[in-house]
């Protein structure tokens, strides 16, 4: 297993390596971590002989500078979709997210200005493409996967579902701030087998495992890669385990404390705000 991460000290944004709970600066060996440095193959196994620590204070950027996609599916957990009775579905679900979306693990989630707003949280794990994938089978899918993140998947509710009940994805869950992902992006573990779970101001809303997901990491890959050219760097939201807002009809307010993490990806912590 192999940890990274971005970290903004000051001298600006620097890409890290995790050895134990110490930082090791990874600028002898990429300048960042971003899509050519995925595909590029420098950071597939790294050799921290050579590397020192990050001095002083700093803070979690976003583990990757460059994403030029987010792609996402919904209702990929079997105890999520008994949660709202449905019928599982037959093939995943896909959408895009804006990349103007996209944002670090501690910083803020703007709720926005309408005053209609139902803001809800889905903690999800998110495969990190390493090489081009178009119409790859789920058998070939782990050589495509160069590790994971965490994202949590933000949603307006009311923006979300029209007056006639259609469904407006896109929409409602690319406002900026509603997409962050990080700290870590770690490679070399099995994304079937990692605790997933959220935290609203200290109380838990969400635990589960991706051991439930009804379409593995594999077969999701797949199917996206048999609609669309998915490239190093993307990201592709595998979907959320139970006990998300919506299904309460409790959603976030101004001042709320947003928490949420994934074994071995560490855990993110927002404040919403106007």
């Amino acid at each position: 297993m192999q940890q990274f991460a971005r970290v903004l000290t000051g001298q600006g944004a620097v890409p890290v390596i995790l050895k134990g709970n110490v930082h090791l600066d990874l600028r002898p060996i990429v300048s960042d971590i971003t899509p050519d440095t995925i595909a590029g193959g420098a950071l597939t196994e790294v050799d921290t002989s050579r590397l020192v620590p990050v001095n002083g204070d700093f803070t979690y950027l976003a583990p990757i500078n460059g994403v030029r996609q987010i792609a996402a599916t919904g209702f990929n957990y079997k105890k999520h979709i008994e949660e709202f009775k449905m019928k599982p579905p037959t093939e995943p679900e896909v959408f895009l997210k804006a990349i103007s979306s996209l944002t670090g693990p501690l910083d803020p989630i703007f709720r926005g200005p309408n005053q209609g707003v139902k803001l809800d949280w889905e903690a999800e794990l998110a495969i990190v493409v390493g090489r081009e994938a178009r119409d790859i089978t789920a058998a070939e899918a782990d050589d495509y996967i160069f590790g994971y993140v965490c994202i949590n998947d933000i949603s307006d509710r009311t923006t979300q579902v029209d007056a006639e009940g259609q469904q407006h994805l896109v929409r409602a869950k690319s406002r900026p701030s509603y997409s962050p992902i990080g700290p870590y992006l770690t490679t070399g573990i099995d994304g079937m087998k990692l605790d997933v779970w959220s935290r609203l101001n200290g109380e838990y809303e969400q635990r589960g495992n991706t051991s439930d997901m009804l379409f593995s990491v594999h077969e999701m890959l797949a199917y996206f890669s048999s609609h669309m050219a998915l490239l190093p760097g993307d990201i592709l939201a595998t979907g959320t385990p139970p006990g998300v807002g919506f299904g309460k009809n409790r959603y976030m307010a101004v001042g709320d404390v947003l928490e949420c993490g994934i074994t071995d990806l560490g855990a993110q912590r927002h404040e919403i705000r106007r």
